[in-house]
């Protein structure tokens, strides 16, 4: 019996290791995809099986081989690096059924960098939250895929030929974690996407727009918390006014007009302070506070700007600067989309507990308080250095 026993038992660990490689795939199997681009479908209404729409996806995936330079000369292979393929279905799982039966490797989405959704499908109702459901649950894809909104078409952006990367993806990706640029968003990831679908939170995106081979990430793409869709854009300057008041932008510049000539302000800090009056829940005041800091970069106005006098009206140029390009943000979030991203009601939230449990069933929907609430900017700038040249010589045509 005890002879019996211990061979059940030497026969179970035996089992053990192949039990642990039941899904085991081999690395040369498995189809890197990197970047994932979803249009809308062209299959007609009529000819859908159920469902409400289709999907056109373009999915990018890397050739391992092709990411290396070619030996001496060194030249780049981005033509051989990655391949696209683009496909059209209903749900995200049939599409990456057919790309299984279409290529020589299994799809894999674990380096999966890059998800790009198209303005039509952003703009129909969940069609942005239903197409990155299957991101959500898929425990191959990662918290931090970047996420973007395409102006036109999405697959246009994984069809540009990439400047100084191996890929597309790679590309787009090296110019969204500039931190230096005001005129787009802070990166948007997947994580950050979720979180505010289950809060059903309003919150801007990354735009994306391609143009003769060109990309740019300037502007904004503004979601509705409530039924996930694109409700609107902001442009270069209202994406500006977003990163003043939404959490302190990171850097960049601002061309300030003096007399003729232009001053450049370089912004290196800002620090933000919301406060509200709520002793009327339904005509709410916040004053938002933005403490500014940076250096004069350029000068093509000649004056002497050691003055303390010159110093003061540059400062107070430039707040006339900022209010203006907040005041245009202001007024396409509060006025003309009515929907709040600048986290007035997570202020609310997290500082009037019991204010916000009054209005937040009709906070930027229904009654919309946040459209009807007051909103002040106060702005204090402080010009820290004037650069290395003190011009003070006039201009010509000057006594």
């Amino acid at each position: 019996m005890a002879r019996r026993f211990m061979l059940v038992t030497a026969l179970l660990y035996a089992m053990l290791p192949l039990a642990g490689c039941w899904d085991q795939m081999e690395l040369e199997q498995r189809g890197f995809v990197i970047g994932v681009a979803i249009d809308e479908g062209v299959t007609k209404p009529e000819e859908l099986r159920g469902g409400k729409q289709s999907f056109r996806v373009t999915f990018q995936e890397v050739i391992p081989a092709g990411l290396k330079d070619t030996g001496q000369s060194g030249e780049s292979l981005a033509g051989k690096s990655y391949f696209n393929i683009t496909l059209e279905g209903q749900t995200m799982l049939s599409i990456i059924a057919q790309m299984s039966l279409m290529t020589s490797r299994s799809p894999f989405f674990e380096h999966l960098k890059l998800v790009i959704v198209s303005e039509k499908v952003a703009r129909t109702e969940y069609g942005f939250a239903n197409v990155l459901d299957y991101f959500l649950r898929n425990n191959d894809a990662r918290r931090n895929v970047s996420i973007m909104v395409s102006k036109g078409e999405a697959k246009s952006v994984l069809d540009t030929m990439p400047q100084g990367e191996k890929t597309p993806v790679q590309f787009v990706q090296s110019i969204s974690k500039n931190q230096d640029s005001y005129r787009m968003v802070p990166e948007t990831r997947l994580g950050d996407v979720h979180e505010y679908l289950l809060k059903q939170e309003s919150f801007v995106v990354q735009k994306v727009t391609t143009r003769d081979n060109y990309i740019s990430l300037i502007g904004a793409a503004i979601m509705d918390g409530d039924d996930n869709k694109l409700v609107g854009m902001l442009d270069e300057k209202e994406t500006e006014g977003y990163n003043y008041l939404y959490k302190g932008i990171k850097g960049g510049v601002l061309e300030v007009p003096v007399n003729d000539n232009l001053v450049v302000f370089k912004v290196e800090r800002v620090e933000r302070k919301v406060t509200a009056d709520v002793s009327n829940p339904e005509r709410l005041k916040f004053a938002i506070e933005l403490d500014v800091e940076g250096s004069m970069l350029e000068a093509y106005e000649r004056l002497d700007y050691l003055s303390d006098m010159t110093i003061a009206d540059l400062q107070d140029r430039v707040t006339e600067s900022i209010h203006e390009v907040v005041d245009d943000t202001i007024n396409k979030t509060q006025k003309e989309v009515k929907k709040d991203v600048l986290g007035l009601g997570v202020y609310l939230k997290e500082r009037h507990p019991k204010v916000w449990d009054q209005v937040r069933d009709d906070w930027d929907t229904g009654a919309n308080y946040f459209a009807a609430s007051a909103i002040e900017v106060k702005t204090v700038v402080s010009l820290r250095r004037i650069g290395s040249v003190n011009n003070t010589e006039a201009r010509d045509g000057e006594g």
